[in-house]
């Protein structure tokens, strides 16, 4: 079942360790050591150095919170364009030592190691140490480096120890390695398909990938096909080398005069964003696993919330309930708003999505359906897609997006 051979291929997975946190910190020398929290301008932490994390911040915690539990943690704004060069500079030092690379994310990279052993007369795990010092030294960024036979193997090798850590997953270890990794950790399994193989037992890596070749065909389709593989040790994902724009997150936000307390029309401007967010991600063929959205005081007080996706989506539409949900545990009556955004984050290749196995799939396929239709002009959803500010609506009414119903997107088809 697994290889014999202990290298027939060599990836290597590099992970930035708290990225952006850590780009802050190589950028001003004075916060390294700190505990430091990327998001100001979003009223949330997107971003926790390792210092933050260990004195209990977490991703997603507002300002407030994080000032009381850490008086100390220095609270930084984001600053994307900055992310971005580091992010260059770091594939840069990776190709100097490896041809074959392909930038996943701003943060994690994969690498084709194979026949470089011979090259450089060093051990695989010698060659990403060396990588990683590399980085350290010349961006004082830290990374954690993953070796295996594959791209998923590889990626495991790479969360198992951080920050800074270097694993070498071979052939012959990989069952013992398999074994400590929750099936919920594998790449590629979201929490519906976790629950639905605790549902056979399988709880750990090592126990979907013994399970026999009948069974994941019976019960699982063809991605999970390939996972299934990948953590056999046989090659099935190829290096995307193409040079492309990657995303961490994408945000849409406005500022509007004069100030509002009306929460139709704080609700509208939103969805307007989600809407629009959705639509670039879209555009780059991305996948979404987070969104947050935030209201912003005439007093410039940040209130801000957001939720997970449990199978990550292209579409909003089935969201809008549970957003305005969020929405109103935000809003104040009588408070003042003069700002709105939203930001989307947990950002993957939409390339190979397969239907999650619980979903409605007619319904979403309805739903993809119209928005293709939308954005290439061939229907009319209205005058404009999302409600437009009116001061004498009836109490009753609500805002919507005027969407064609499910059932006649389903007509004609």
């Amino acid at each position: 079942m697994f290889p014999i051979r202990p290298w027939p291929t060599v990836m290597m997975h590099i992970d930035g360790d708290a990225f952006f946190a850590s780009v802050i910190q190589a950028t001003y020398p004075r916060l390294r050591g700190k505990p430091v929290v990327a998001g100001q301008e979003r009223g949330i932490a997107t971003a926790v150095s390792y210092e933050a994390r260990k004195l209990g911040v977490k991703r997603g915690m507002r300002m407030f919170e994080i000032k009381r539990i850490c008086p100390s943690c220095v609270i930084h704004s984001s600053d994307y364009e900055l992310y971005g060069l580091f992010s260059k500079r770091m594939f840069a030092i990776i190709r100097e030592t490896c041809r074959e690379v392909e930038e996943y994310s701003i943060d994690e990279g994969f690498a084709d190691l194979s026949g470089l052993r011979g090259i450089f007369h060093m051990t695989y795990g010698q060659i990403g140490t060396k990588i990683q010092k590399e980085i350290l030294l010349r961006l004082g960024i830290g990374v954690s480096v993953g070796i295996s036979l594959t791209k998923s193997l590889a990626k495991i090798a790479s969360n198992y120890q951080k920050p800074m850590g270097v694993t070498v997953i071979d052939g012959i270890s990989i069952p013992a390695y398999l074994a400590k990794v929750s099936v919920k950790d594998i790449w590629g399994i979201g929490m519906q398909t976790t629950a639905y193989l605790h549902r056979y037992g399988i709880r750990t890596a090592l126990a979907f990938a013994t399970k026999d070749e009948w069974f994941v065909r019976r019960h699982l389709s063809k991605p999970y096909f390939e996972i299934w593989r990948e953590l056999q040790g046989t090659p099935v994902y190829k290096l995307d080398t193409e040079p492309k724009t990657t995303y961490r997150s994408m945000s849409e936000t406005r500022t509007f005069t004069p100030p509002t307390t009306d929460a139709d029309f704080l609700w509208s401007k939103l969805l307007g964003h989600v809407e629009a967010v959705f639509a670039k991600a879209r555009s780059y063929h991305y996948q979404i696993g987070k969104i947050s959205i935030f209201l912003k005081t005439q007093a410039f007080a940040y209130h801000a919330t957001e939720m997970k996706v449990p199978q990550k989506v292209r579409y909003p539409f089935s969201l809008h309930g549970e957003l305005h949900g969020l929405f109103m545990r935000i809003y104040k009556t009588g408070t003042l708003y003069r700002t709105t955004g939203c930001t989307v984050s947990d950002l993957t290749p939409a390339t190979g999505i397969q239907d999650s196995l619980f979903d409605d799939v007619e319904r979403e396929r309805k739903i993809e359906k119209a928005y293709t239709l939308y954005e290439q002009k061939k229907v009319d959803f209205g005058s404009s897609l999302f409600a437009s500010r009116e001061r004498k609506k009836k109490k009753e009414e609500r805002l919507s997006i005027p969407f064609l119903s499910l059932q006649d997107m389903g007509q004609g088809t």
